[in-house]
């Protein structure tokens, strides 16, 4: 049996780097995500406005207030307000499920198609159901941390976000528990919190100019805000919920998980073998492994200096490199220098 090929070294990212894996993955990959986002959002969406617009009473639209066709006051009942609250409340639940279970789908496809396999809508939400109830233990976990931080003052609450922001890669790529990846996003960000948090943030950024663009395209319908009980305000919300989706979550999810990447190559010389391996892909021993071609080429470096620093793990210094872009190795000549002046140290060799 032959060796395994080793797998192409990756090297840490800056953050302008980070986003541009990023957006290449997104982009390159759009009809994947998409899909996985519209066949968990779009029947999530059409569901819970059916709930809600159900549990409406007669004459008042979401708010409670009246709706345009009934201008006369609506006095609303315990139990007529009591189907309202449930109504409300199972929307927001199978809202929050379908979220959870596309962004689970859309951070394997983006693992996938980092790893240069192809990513396919089914094989993803397939793997992203069977972790789904992981997905959402860890989401609420996180989410009452942060609450607590935010109580106990907005600070600790904005640490916390810096640090579980990795937390659902490393629950899916590793295979942890709901509080096991929060430990460990804690320690993969712990000396990278503020690249981590600037990436957050840019990329928030980013979502919300390139999603406030083009659901600007409905903002002529939505000026006349119709009721969700008609059917233009049920088809208008409908749309604008699932293409929000639609550009939010999987840049979401691109970013995330090529920073967990990074992360992890920054501190544990991480390779594309391992990831294959996390994610449960099979790689035959001697199996060449590309490097991806989104990834950025790595600078020029000389031999006695690391490419990037801290150096990836297992790096030593080797022979300096000659100085000059096209300087040429010693000359033949046992009394001649390679170059004028001299490099320090030369000596003619007897």
């Amino acid at each position: 049996m032959s060796a395994q090929s080793p797998a192409p070294r990756l090297r840490p990212l800056g953050i302008g780097e980070i986003l541009d894996v990023g957006i290449k993955i997104y982009t390159r990959n759009w009809l994947t995500l998409w899909k996985i986002v519209v066949f968990v959002v779009l029947p999530a969406q059409i569901l819970v406005n059916v709930v809600e617009v159900s549990a409406l009473p007669k004459g008042v639209d979401l708010l409670g207030t009246p709706s345009f066709s009934n201008r006369q006051p609506v006095i609303l009942t315990h139990h007529d307000a009591a189907i309202l609250f449930v109504g409300i409340g199972a929307g927001v639940l199978i809202s929050f499920i379908a979220g959870h279970l596309a962004q689970a789908g859309c951070f394997r496809a983006v693992a996938n198609a980092y790893l240069g396999e192809e990513a396919h809508w089914g094989s993803s939400l397939r793997y992203a159901l069977r972790r789904l109830p992981a997905v959402i233990v860890l989401t609420i976990a996180a989410g009452l941390l942060e609450l607590l931080g935010a109580v106990a003052c907005v600070i600790p609450a904005i640490y916390l976000v810096g640090a579980f922001y990795v937390a659902v890669p490393a629950l899916l790529v590793e295979g942890a528990g709901p509080f096991r990846a929060l430990g460990r996003s804690s320690r993969l960000v712990k000396g990278r919190w503020w690249t981590t948090f600037g990436v957050a943030v840019v990329g928030y950024l980013l979502v919300w100019i390139l999603s406030t663009a083009l659901t600007a395209l409905l903002v002529g319908v939505a000026f006349a805000n119709p009721p969700r009980n008609t059917a233009t305000g049920f088809v208008l919300n409908t749309l604008a919920s699932t293409v929000g989706s639609m550009l939010t979550t999987p840049a979401a999810a691109a970013f995330a998980t090529v920073l967990y990447i990074d992360l992890r190559v920054r501190k544990e010389g991480f390779d594309l073998f391992l990831l294959a391996q996390g994610l449960g892909v099979g790689r035959e021993p001697g199996t060449e492994v590309a490097a991806p071609d989104f990834f950025p080429e790595a600078p020029a470096w000389t031999g006695d200096k690391p490419p990037f620093w801290p150096p990836p793990p297992g790096w030593t210094p080797g022979p300096p490199a000659w100085p000059g872009p096209e300087a040429a190795p010693p000359s033949a000549e046992p009394d001649q220098p390679p170059f004028w002046p001299p490099p320090p140290g030369w000596k003619p060799r007897q």
